[in-house]
Parts: structure tokens; sequence; C-alpha cells
């Protein structure tokens, strides 16, 4: 038996993330109901039929009744517009969180937003897949992977340990982080790789769409994540915009340090620049 127990739990959007999350919960006995919130009753159908969620409302405000914890699970976006539905209806002492990839200002926006003995607390578990949707949910999609929580100087102390406590109940390492600085290393490594895919994806699109077939292992294993969902990166790369600027003008100062020693035919050169991204790269574990 976990730590940490909730009562009703409601998860808004019912995905790859909120799904593989409430298969987590179940599996480590972290909440008695668990209950799917969200736009597109056939999903939400699915997730019951498939025993994810033990029910289902289209309603947010029916959905999070009486729930001790209500997880975002819905595009960055629709955040402010949720909170503004379901605060009243939130219950005294009950914990929000989210599983977003952009935190900044948006966390003490979402802070403020809630009613008085009502707290949020961010939160965003660093993994997922190039595939979305109910089908590819599974309970260890978290498992050794690391999540990042993002209070504040404001955040509910208790909230937070709740939140933590959860995400370490089904196997994520825990790590806290400013929200600000959270948007910043994400756009480094998350936001900005998902950039070069699509760029590298539409450069070959640009040239000739038919060399798509002749590529190898190694285009493919670059360009993975460039099969992610187009309308939830839409939705991060403007949410986390600046800081994503900024990596990309960073990155195109890297990239032309390699165009000018290939210029230069200067080996030794490309040859420090390549050793360089080696050897960081091989301390991925």
């Amino acid at each position: 038996m976990a730590d940490i127990h909730f009562g009703k739990v409601t998860i808004i959007g019912v995905g790859l993330i909120g799904a593989s999350l409430a298969m987590a919960m179940r599996k480590a006995s972290v909440a008695e109901k668990i209950v799917g919130g969200g736009r597109s009753e056939e999903n939400l159908r699915r997730a019951r039929q498939r025993g994810i969620i033990d029910s289902y409302s289209t309603s947010l405000e029916d959905a999070v009744d009486s729930s001790e914890l209500v997880v975002l699970a819905s595009p960055v976006g629709t955040f402010r517009e949720i909170i503004k539905k379901i605060g009243d209806r939130l219950k005294e002492g009950t914990v929000v969180t989210d599983v977003g990839s952009v935190k900044g200002s948006l966390v003490a926006e979402l802070e403020t937003m809630l009613p008085e003995g009502r707290f949020f607390v961010g939160a965003h578990p660093i993994a997922g897949s190039d595939r979305s949707g109910l089908d590819y949910a599974h309970s260890e999609l978290f498992r050794n992977s690391v999540t990042i929580v993002t209070p504040t100087e404001n955040t509910d102390p208790d909230a937070t340990e709740r939140v933590v406590s959860l995400w370490k109940a089904i196997g994520a390492r825990v790590v806290l982080m400013s929200p600000s600085e959270h948007d910043r290393v994400l756009a480094l490594t998350s936001h900005l790789p998902h950039v070069v895919s699509y760029a590298l994806v539409n450069t070959v699109e640009g040239i000739n769409s038919r060399y798509i077939e002749y590529t190898g292992g190694g285009f493919r294993d670059t360009t993975r994540i460039a099969s992610s969902s187009p309308e939830l990166w839409t939705d991060i790369l403007l949410s986390n915009r600046d800081n994503v600027l900024e990596m990309m003008e960073i990155f195109r100062e890297r990239l032309d340090e390699i165009e000018t020693a290939l210029r230069n035919k200067d080996a030794a050169a490309l040859l420090a620049l390549l050793e360089r991204a080696k050897k960081l790269r091989d301390e991925i574990n």
C-alpha cells in the first residue's frame, strides 16, 4: 500500500499521459476512485470500458465534485479556462496539479485563480511518447523517469508534499525546481529538439518528399519525435515562446560553428566539435 492515498481523483484529459497516470495510480493503490473529465465522450467511454477510469463526465464541474485531487492533463493552453470553470466546485482542501510541459508565470497565475483553501501545485513528468492518445497508455510510463515539481514561494507546503508523494508512489524520481527554471531547461532539452526534428523532416519535404523512402536509422532516430501531435506541440511552443526562441538562436550558433569548419575544410575544428558533442551525449544513461 502506498504512503499517499486519495479518496476521489479527477483527471481532466484522458489521453496518453492522463490515462497512463490513472493506470499507474490504480496499480499503486493510491486512489479509491478515478474519474475522467473531458470533451470527448467517446474517448472517456473507451477509458471506462478498459477499466482505466471508474466513471466520467463531460461536465468538468460535475467531474471534480468532491475530488481530493484534480489533475490537469489537457493542453496547457486550456488550463486557465478549466480553472475558471471548476474553481467554485472544488471542495476545501482539494489539490489541483498538472502534467504540462510549460510552467513559467502560469503556475503563479493558477494559484491566485483558485478559491481560498484550494491549492495548485505544478508538476511535469518527463515521460511520454511520439504516439499520443489512450491506446498507447500504460501503467509503467513514469517508472524511473523524472518528474519535476514546481512550487512557488506561495505554494502550500502540505499540498506540495502530497503531489511529490504521489509521483514517488508510482515510481518516478522527483526533482523540485522553480517554474521559470523548468521552462528554460525544457526549452533546451525537449522543446528545441522537437523544433529541430520537425524542421529536419520539412527540409526533406522541401527538397523532394520522395527522398523520405531512403532514410535509415540515423534519420529515423533523429526525427522520431516529429510524429508527435502537431496540435499539442503548437500549444507548447507558443506557451514557452521566449525560451524556445532563445534556444533556437543558440542552436543556430552551434550550427554555424560546424558550417564554418566545413567551409574552411578545417578537419581539426570539425573533429573537435563532434568529439565535444559525443563526450556529453555519452553521459546520458
